[in-house]
């Protein structure tokens, strides 16, 4: 609840009316646009999260709202029509305060008035809107009342005190047992929701009338003053409960002239059967006319619409938007926005929980086939444009998001509790090996072998073995170490014998300047070299002894 806050009106009709004077000011296209427009956050990095939360991060796409020509023409006739209704129903003229007297004696008495003495002209001005199931009736219309705060405390106007609690807009869902007389106790109850009354136990009870409910609920629009009564999924009213289409057709007339506001009624194409021509025709009269929702032409509409919700990918590889990738949607969805969105965005799902992690038209293809099978025969029949076809079908079913994305969600976790899994078992296997390693690194140092050696060799048999017992690895890793040593071993007994005949021919060489001779004699006379002319002729003697040599 906001505090009236009065603005000055422009409009003849509008002035010295506190109802219209509290309302928001009449918005231009470009203020709707701004205000009607939901783009939910979105952050780059996010799609390096882990998939878990990639798929929290891909709800988010519920949030997103585009608007189009319909939603500023739906803006403008809510607009009309709240204003329009509040006209002769200014809670500070006489004629509405006698008006709310009668109703109220009439309530006493239990009586039902079709006409008042006091002569007030109403000016509800309401109208229909019919659609397909999923093509944002419903939203559209939330985002619209949405810049009209629900409830207005008045506390004084115009410096003259005036306590009285204005409702803008009450929006009822049809009742789940379709009939008129659950329509009425949804109104009280609704009531009792926002101002905190106990209106449904005074006249909600099942033993009233059609004709009592709807008498109190005129007096309660004029106390409150309602500005305007949506009520959505008309299709759901049950023709055989609630007395018939002729029934129900009157109670609908009734409805609006007796409680003397702008009613909106809201249905999918199977409530054709329900709002007889005669009723529709009686609506236009009303000026506002109907409103025929369809699926969105593949124009510049959709491409606007997917435009923007395509940027919105939590996929680990970004896929730009193609127009083949924009045909294929159109194609799958047939317009229907409520499809599109959860089709592009099980997708997403698929792609990630497959580790795929790219949007591709296989895996649009895939979901289309097992999440839109239960539409697909309806799909098929807008896809042929046939009326006919089309016609079999009184409602286009929705997707139930929740129960799709379960199919993925189990494959996500699936892949979600292998990747710990290996984690878990990676992180077990690591201390088991710190846990062996450190085991046989203290009983080697307590057989006095270097810690660097021990060190080096444990982890080398570790990684040959794996993961075996310790006296394996303790075995092993002595084994390593034995021959380590022996080969430093060898390596030095070599290296000090040839230091030690570095250091004997160099005491020769110290004698053989002694003695004033060469080196080269020196080591002749020691034998450490031979005279090559002595091998020369010592070969030479041998072959004069072979007999039948050749020279």
């Amino acid at each position: 609840m906001v505090d009236a806050v009065y603005s000055e009106q422009i409009i003849q009709d509008y002035k010295t009316n506190p109802l219209i004077e509290a309302l928001p000011p009449i918005f231009t296209e470009e203020d709707v646009i701004e205000q009607i427009s939901v783009l939910p956050p979105y952050d780059e990095k996010e799609r390096k999260l882990n998939p878990s939360y990639r798929f929290h991060c891909v709800q988010r796409l519920f949030q997103y709202f585009q608007p189009f020509e319909i939603h500023l023409d739906l803006e403008q006739r809510i607009a009309r029509a709240i204003r329009q209704g509040y006209i002769n129903r200014n809670p500070l003229n006489k004629e509405e305060v006698l008006m709310v007297h009668e109703s109220y004696q009439a309530i006493k008495e239990g009586k039902f008035l079709k006409s008042y003495q006091t002569q007030a002209k109403r000016t509800a001005a309401g109208f229909t809107i019919i659609g397909l199931s999923g093509i944002g009736k419903s939203t559209a219309i939330e985002r619209v009342l949405s810049f009209y705060p629900q409830l207005i405390k008045h506390h004084e106007y115009n410096g003259i005190p005036f306590h009285f609690t204005q409702i803008s807009w009450l929006k009822l869902d049809c009742p789940f047992d379709g009939s008129l007389k659950g329509l009425c106790i949804s109104f009280f109850s609704e009531l009792d929701r926002l101002l905190g009354t106990n209106y449904l136990n005074k006249f909600g009870s099942q033993k009233n009338t059609m004709d009592l409910m709807l008498q109190r609920m005129s007096h309660l629009s004029s106390l409150h003053g309602i500005g305007l009564l949506i009520i959505d999924e008309i299709q759901h009213l049950n023709l055989s409960k609630s007395g018939g289409s002729d029934k129900m057709l009157n109670f609908f007339v009734t409805l609006v002239n007796t409680i003397g506001i702008p009613v909106i009624l809201v249905g999918t194409n199977k409530a054709v059967s329900i709002l007889q021509s005669e009723f529709r025709q009686a609506r236009r009269g009303s000026g506002q006319g109907d409103m025929i929702w369809g699926q969105v032409p593949q124009n510049g509409t959709w491409e606007l619409f997917l435009e923007g919700l395509w940027e919105y990918q939590w996929t680990s590889e970004f896929t730009p938007l193609t127009a083949q990738m924009s045909d294929l949607i159109y194609d799958q969805s047939q317009g229907i926005l409520d499809i599109a969105v959860k089709l592009f965005m099980l997708s997403q799902v698929k792609a990630i929980s497959n580790e795929e992690e790219k949007i591709s038209g296989k895996i649009i293809k895939q979901v289309s086939k097992e999440s839109l099978r239960l539409v697909q025969p309806m799909l098929q029949a807008l896809r042929s444009g046939n009326p006919n076809e089309i016609n079999r079908y009184e409602d286009i079913r929705s997707i139930d998001f929740d129960e799709e994305i379960e199919k993925y969600k189990a494959s996500i976790d699936m892949h979600e509790k292998v990747r710990i899994q290996k984690k878990l078992q990676e992180q077990k296997r690591q201390k088991t090996e710190q846990t062996l390693m450190e085991s046989v690194t203290l009983q080697l140092l307590d057989m006095d072998f270097d810690p660097k050696k021990v060190e080096l060799a444990v982890k080398k048999v570790l990684k040959k073995v794996g993961e075996v017992d310790k006296p394996t690895v303790l075995r092993e890793t002595v084994k390593v170490l034995i021959e380590k040593e022996e080969n430093n071993e060898q390596i030095k007994r070599k290296k000090k014998k040839s230091s030690a005949e570095i250091n004997y021919l160099g005491q020769l060489m110290n004698e053989a300047r002694t003695h004033k001779k060469s080196v080269y004699e020196w080591y002749l006379d020691k034998n450490i070299i031979k005279s090559p002319l002595g091998e020369f002729w010592k070969d030479d003697e041998h072959a004069a002894l072979v007999p039948n040599s050749v020279s």
